[in-house]
This record gives C-alpha cells, structure tokens and sequence, in this order.
C-alpha cells in the first residue's frame, strides 16, 4: 500500500487545533469559509456577494419563483405585484423570495411573504445591499 505525500508545509509541525476548523486555519492560515470565497473568486472573478449581487440583479422575481418551484401561477403574480407596490424593488424581492425559500420548510406561503415584505418595508429594507445584511443579522439572531 502506497501513502499519501503530505505537503511540505506541514511536514513536521505539531498542530493543537481540537477542531477541524481550527486545525484548518493552523496549517492554511485562513478559515474554511476564507478559502472558500478565495476559491470562489479565482473561479468566477468576483466575490460571492458580487456574485449574488450581480444574479439578483439580473433576475427577476417571476423567473426566480420559475427556478425554484417551477412554474409561476397567478397567485404568484399577485404576490410580486402586491410586493412592487409596497416600493420594494426586484431585487430586494428576489432576496425576499430566497429568504423565504431557505427559512420556510414548507415552501412558499404568500401571506408569510407579503407579511415579512410589509415587515421590511417598514424597515426600510430598499436595496439590495440592506435586504442582505439584514438577512444575516436575522440569521445571526436564530443561530
């Protein structure tokens, strides 16, 4: 049975990390998450809020709602336009709709939707860069 080379980097060095992501950043000296963006980056050339930026950008919540659950029916419609006329724009909508389909575990419930888009009307969640910040704070909150 042949072994496998280990790299000269860390040949010969004690690593104490009781975790594998502290194990991780001791040989590589960056996080898992830091060289995942890394990686992310050299691939697509940009970062992968750019990226998601740039994707939100240029997709509408109709073809978002298609992607995701496949077809767009006339309730979804309503809900989008119900969404546009409370002032949000389709960006902030299509990271609304990405939310929703993340958190909710029983896909989209249009009163939930219209509710959490009412809630971020009211908070003043109009670009895209608050509607994602204020995501991860919500997150961060349930984490």
């Amino acid at each position: 049975m042949m072994k496998k080379k280990r790299s000269n980097k860390i040949i010969g060095k004690v690593v104490h990390g009781s975790t594998p992501e502290e194990r991780f950043k001791e040989i590589h000296g960056m996080t898992i998450e830091e060289w995942n963006e890394q990686q992310f980056k050299v691939k697509t050339g940009m970062t992968p809020d750019e990226w998601y930026i740039k994707e939100a950008k240029s997709t509408t919540p109709y073809d978002f709602i298609k992607e995701r659950y496949g077809t767009v029916t006339e309730d979804d419609v309503k809900l989008v336009k119900d969404l546009q006329l409370l002032g949000l724009k389709d960006e902030v909508i299509y990271v609304l709709l990405d939310y929703v389909a993340i958190v909710s575990g029983i896909g989209m419930v249009h009163s939930w939707v219209r509710e959490v888009g009412e809630n971020w009307f009211n908070e003043k969640i109009f670009t895209i860069e608050k509607a994602i910040s204020y995501v991860r704070e919500q997150q961060n909150k349930y984490m």
